[in-house]
């Protein structure tokens, strides 16, 4: 049997343009963390965090869309997309396996991208501590938390936390 993938193949474009504008904006973060520019970068998280909630919404759509196909041909709803192709129309096999591939770059480029952004952000916040430390010493307090990370504190009677890394 053979069925229409049509609804598919948007779905699939709808997510490659998704997690294309996604990349574009974790480009322009690490742009403005190399610029130093916090404002910039605290509205770009904003976006991007707007950005992975259009993107669960277009994978679910696509998810959706694959489990109809998959029942349509008699497959097991929640089985991999890629073996669904070789039910839908000759003409599109291609162009699906195409964008299956461009999806799953694009996923890879854009964690790719946000670890480096994270690493950037940890590397200007131990920086920033230690400019602190080195500008007044006796006023902050380097301690350690349960987990590993290291806290900041004002020190003298109001002491109260500066930063967490």
């Amino acid at each position: 049997m053979i069925v229409n993938c049509e609804l598919l193949i948007e779905a699939l474009r709808e997510e490659v343009q998704e997690y294309g504008g996604l990349l574009s904006l974790f480009n322009e973060q690490q742009t403005a963390i190399l610029e130093r520019k916090p404002d910039t970068v605290l509205v770009t998280q904003d976006t991007i965090t707007a950005q992975l909630a259009t993107i669960t919404a277009c994978r679910k759509r696509r998810e959706e869309c694959s489990k109809n196909i998959a029942v349509a041909l008699g497959y097991k709803p929640n089985g991999a997309l890629r073996g669904l192709i070789e039910g839908c129309e000759e003409p599109v096999r291609p162009l699906l396996y195409a964008l299956i591939d461009e999806v799953n770059k694009l996923i890879l480029r854009t964690r790719r991208r946000a670890q480096q952004n994270q690493m950037l952000l940890a590397r200007s916040i131990e920086v920033s501590q230690q400019i602190l430390q080195r500008l007044n010493p006796e006023a902050v307090t380097k301690t350690y938390s349960r987990r590993g990370r290291i806290n900041l504190s004002r020190g003298g009677a109001g002491s109260r936390c500066l930063a967490r890394s």
